[in-house]
């Protein structure tokens, strides 16, 4: 059997939790025009640090097969270094300006089976929830996986607009049959 572990790392984790009790100025990205979805990239900012949220396209093996496969990574970097993935476009900025009070990274156990024999599991983050003393949030949600999209959510009970897992589970025919298990892990 096959694993893969594509989540967020130790270091991200740990910097994620050092998110909690900050105050996040603002966050940037492409502007939305048709949707809430943006390309590859969005950055926050705290006042102390700044981060990337990235979903670029990596060469890997996927359940058997060399495709191209986008990975939700983060980084901390210079605010100002963020910027558009896209040819002569401009980040848009939003302020925030509030304490995040709790952060849910959503992960994903992804299994497939041939002829009931499971051959792979992977393992990857699905994407990140900030809630703030007001009680809103914002969310950065990985698209399926061939797609480089961000899809960047504002409001309440953001968790519940993230794509079922059960969408993993439909992309399947024949001998193979897939299963996906959310995982939410709370830092407070």
């Amino acid at each position: 059997m096959k694993k893969t572990d594509v989540r967020f790392s130790d270091s991200d984790m740990a910097a994620i939790q050092s998110m909690v009790g900050k105050r996040m100025v603002k966050f940037k990205c492409d502007p939305f025009e048709f949707s809430t979805s943006v390309y590859g990239i969005v950055g926050v900012a705290f006042e102390d640090a700044s981060y990337a949220f990235t979903n670029l396209v990596e060469v890997m093996d996927y359940f058997g097969v060399q495709e191209d496969v986008a990975l939700f990574k983060m980084q901390q970097t210079p605010f100002s270094s963020i910027c558009s993935f896209v040819r002569d476009q401009t980040t848009i900025e939003t302020p925030i300006e509030s304490v995040v009070t709790e952060v849910i990274v959503v992960n994903e156990l992804q299994k497939l089976f041939e002829n009931g024999v499971q051959t792979y599991e992977t393992r990857l983050t699905r994407g990140i929830v900030f809630k703030f003393e007001e009680g809103y949030e914002l969310s950065f949600e990985k698209n399926i996986w061939f797609s480089e999209d961000i899809t960047v959510g504002k409001g309440y009970n953001l968790i519940d607009r993230f794509t079922p897992a059960s969408e993993f589970e439909e992309g399947w025919s024949g001998p193979l049959r897939g299963e996906c298990f959310r995982e939410i892990i709370l830092l407070k």
